[in-house]
C-alpha cells in the first residue's frame, strides 16, 4: 500500500499535544464520556518559586495527573524501546509498518534546530515519502505532511515534562479497540459508567467538601479544583517582578475554558435551566479570560505595553465566583435526586 491514512476526531480537549492526540482518536460514544468525566473534570496546578505555574486535569481515581494513554480502556498502547527499534529496523520502514496494522504513532522527534517535539502520526504516502504528522502549527492544532528526512527519533532521554516521561524514551503504538463496548464486569465497568453520584463525588472534591485526592497530592505540592484561582493570582503577583516583558502562558487560560465546557457536558444531564444558564455564563466568562490574555500578549509582542495584571487577576476571581455558584446549583440538583430516581439514571445518557 502505497498510501495510508487512519480516521481521526474532532478533539475535545487541546490545550496540550498529549491531550489534544488523545482526543483525536477517541469516539465520543457515552462509555468513552464517561471514562473522560472520571479522568477531567478536575484540575490542577504546580509552581516554581518564580512565580512560573502550569495547570493540566486530573483523574479522581491514580494515576491522577499522570499521563493517560496506558490507562484507557478505549485503546490498546505498545512501547517500543528505541535501542530495539534503531539496532534492528530501518526507523521510516518500521513506522509504516504500524500504521498498515491500525496503529497511530507517538514519539519525541529531533528537530532540525536541535530541539525536540512530540509528534503524532496516523497516515504516509510512500510515494512522497511523507507521513502525516498531528501538532501545534502556529499556534493550532492540525495536521501538515511531514518529509521521512525530518521525522527521527530523539536519541536521549533528557526530555523531563510534568504530566510524564514513562513513554518518551521510545516510541507509542496506539490502537483502538471495540473491546470497552460491552459492559464486562471484569473489565473497567466503574470508569465506563458515570453516574450522577460520581459526579457529585467530583464536585465536593472540586470545591473542598471532601480532600481524598487533594490530600494525596498536596504532598506533591499541587492544588486541586477551586484553590487553584487564589494559587494562580499568588503566582501572577510574584510574576511582576520576575518575568517583565514576557508573554503570560497561554495554557493555563485556554485549558480553564476547555474544562469549562468538559463540566458542561457532564452537568447536561440535569436538563436544570438554572444549571444550564449557569454553565452558559461560566463558559463565557472563561472565554473572555482567556481572550483578555491573548490580547495583553498580543499588545506586549506588538506595542511593548506592561502587562494587565489587575485585570487579568480580576478576572480570574470572578471565574472562581461564578464557578462555585454553578457547582452549588449543581450539588443541590444532584443531592435532590430521591434513591428512585438515582436508580433510574444510574448513567448518563
Amino acid at each position: 500500500m502505497n498510501k495510508k491514512i487512519l480516521n481521526l476526531n474532532k478533539p475535545l480537549i487541546t490545550t496540550y499535544p498529549h491531550h489534544a492526540n488523545l482526543f483525536s482518536i477517541l469516539d465520543l460514544d457515552q462509555r468513552s464520556l464517561s471514562w473522560i468525566f472520571h479522568n477531567y473534570l478536575l484540575v490542577i496546578l504546580h509552581h516554581d518559586e518564580k512565580g512560573g505555574y502550569g495547570l493540566d486535569f486530573c483523574s479522581q481515581y491514580y494515576p491522577w495527573h499522570k499521563f493517560k494513554l496506558a490507562t484507557c480502556p478505549m485503546l490498546i498502547t505498545r512501547v517500543y524501546q528505541k535501542e530495539i527499534i534503531l539496532g534492528k529496523w530501518n526507523f521510516h520502514d518500521f513506522l509504516v509498518e504500524l500504521i498498515n496494522n491500525e496503529n497511530y504513532i507517538y514519539f519525541i522527534r529531533e528537530l532540525a534546530d536541535g530541539g525536540s517535539h512530540e509528534v503524532f502520526i496516523s497516515g504516509f504516502d510512500l510515494s512522497r515519502k511523507e507521513f502525516l504528522c498531528h501538532d501545534f502549527w502556529n499556534g493550532v492544532y492540525g495536521e501538515k505532511w511531514i518529509p521521512f528526512s525530518e521525522i527521527t527519533l530523539k536519541r536521549d532521554s533528557a526530555f523531563q515534562n510534568e504530566w510524564s516521561t514513562d513513554y518518551l524514551n521510545g516510541v507509542w503504538a496506539i490502537e483502538k479497540t471495540n473491546q470497552y463496548k460491552e459492559p464486562n464486569e471484569f473489565y473497567y465497568e466503574t470508569v465506563l459508567n458515570f453516574s450522577p453520584e460520581d459526579l457529585l463525588d467530583i464536585l465536593k472534591e472540586y470545591i473542598g467538601m471532601s480532600n481524598n485526592v487533594r490530600t494525596i497530592l498536596r504532598k506533591d505540592n499541587r492544588y486541586l479544583g477551586l484553590e487553584i484561582y487564589d494559587v494562580m493570582t499568588e503566582m501572577l503577583e510574584k510574576q511582576k517582578n520576575n518575568m517583565v516583558g514576557q508573554p503570560f502562558a497561554i495554557h493555563p487560560f485556554h485549558l480553564l475554558y476547555e474544562h469549562k465546557k468538559l463540566l458542561s457536558l457532564a452537568a447536561a444531564f440535569t436538563n436544570s435551566p438554572t444549571v444550564k444558564k449557569e454553565s452558559d455564563l461560566l463558559i463565557n466568562e472563561a472565554f473572555k479570560l482567556r481572550n483578555l490574555v491573548l490580547y495583553c500578549n498580543h499588545c506586549i509582542a506588538e506595542k511593548g505595553i506592561y502587562k494587565k495584571y489587575e485585570a487579568i487577576i480580576e478576572n480570574i476571581m470572578k471565574l472562581k465566583n461564578i464557578e462555585l455558584a454553578m457547582m452549588h446549583s449543581l450539588i443541590e440538583n444532584i443531592s435532590a435526586f430521591t434513591p428512585s430516581s438515582k436508580q433510574n439514571t444510574s448513567t448518563f445518557s
